[in-house]
């Protein structure tokens, strides 16, 4: 007797999935629309003749480089989990979501729902991608704060007008003691609690020390290349390491400013440190290259890889 009911279900599920990711491309698609509708493209034609082959393939490289570390961050997840699956895979979904999800805009969301769509094509349990879920963006902010902590406590940056930071209005040194602070009671309890912390229905284990110290690695190399191709494309007469909190500077700035959305902070940062080095044209011109560079062609590349994916589900489902 045929089970039309399982059918059913399974015909859903095969193209409820499949819709969840033709559903981001196309919000993907609307938002290189309007970010290209954005750009003001003179002003960019008009200042890249300042820009060398050399600098762009460099840049280029850095871009490369920088993404190599993003692959990382889901494979310390189920490194963490103890979970085994094809590297290629984890690695595949770990970009496709790092590539699209900052762009598309609502990133917890929309990464979460091509992990989820991705993941269950190779049978890793909801539980399990709510975990990776939650420990590649605990990775983010386990890497910053004590890169953060470090770079602010060293170095005095005086902030640019209209930016406020909340009880830190004057100084970031305040602000990198406590980062270091948090950093190190995250490094005590990777040391000393051993055993999941439960709270309710709620638990909570604190990845190995090595694993700790692996995803401050992997962040470090991911904004470290990053930073990297903007100071060659930029090529401002700061050194690479004051240009590096810079910008740290202008991404944290962006995440914990008041301002709706952080929309235009990582710009008005850099403006602010380099306005006396380089015109504001060139500047402004070379920033909308970097953003081209490091968001909008991986983005172009994840949308048109997803779509090829969920084409070959179609043809052949059992395959990758």
């Amino acid at each position: 007797m045929i089970d039309r009911k399982s059918d059913r279900q399974r015909f859903f599920k095969k193209h409820f999935l499949s819709g969840i990711s033709l559903v981001i491309c196309a919000v993907a698609v609307g938002v290189i629309w309007q970010e290209f509708r954005r750009i003001d493209w003179p002003l960019v034609w008009e200042n890249l003749n300042h820009l060398s082959g050399a600098q762009l393939g460099l840049a280029s490289f850095f871009v490369v480089c920088s993404y190599g570390a993003i692959a990382n961050y889901d494979l310390l997840a189920f490194r963490y989990l103890q979970r085994t699956l094809d590297t290629y895979k984890i690695t595949f979904t770990g970009l496709i979501t790092y590539a699209i999800s900052p762009n598309v805009g609502f990133a917890f969301l929309s990464g979460s729902m091509l992990r989820y769509r991705l993941y269950r094509q190779w049978q890793v349990s909801h539980l399990e991608i709510a975990q990776v879920i939650a420990f590649t963006n605990l990775s983010l902010w386990v890497g910053l704060l004590p890169i953060s902590g470090i770079i602010f406590t060293i170095f005095k940056f005086p902030l640019p007008t209209g930016i406020q930071l909340p009880f830190f209005a004057k100084s970031l040194q305040g602000f990198g003691i406590l980062c270091l602070g948090i950093s190190v009671l995250y490094v005590l309890g990777s040391c000393v609690f051993k055993k999941p912390l439960q709270w309710r229905n709620y638990q909570f284990e604190f990845p190995s020390l090595k694993l700790s110290l692996q995803q401050v690695l992997v962040f470090s190399l991911d904004w470290g290349f990053a930073t990297l191709a903007l100071h060659s494309l930029l090529a401002p007469p700061l050194n690479y390491p004051v240009f590096f909190g810079v910008y740290v500077l202008a991404m944290v700035a962006g995440l914990v400013s008041t301002i709706p959305g952080g929309l235009g902070i990582f710009e008005t940062v850099i403006l602010f440190f380099l306005q006396d080095t380089q015109p504001e044209e060139v500047i402004l011109a070379t920033l909308i290259v970097f953003r081209g560079l490091y968001y909008l062609l991986p983005f172009a590349i994840a949308v048109a890889a997803l779509l090829l994916f969920e084409y070959r589900q179609t043809r052949k489902p059992k395959q990758f």
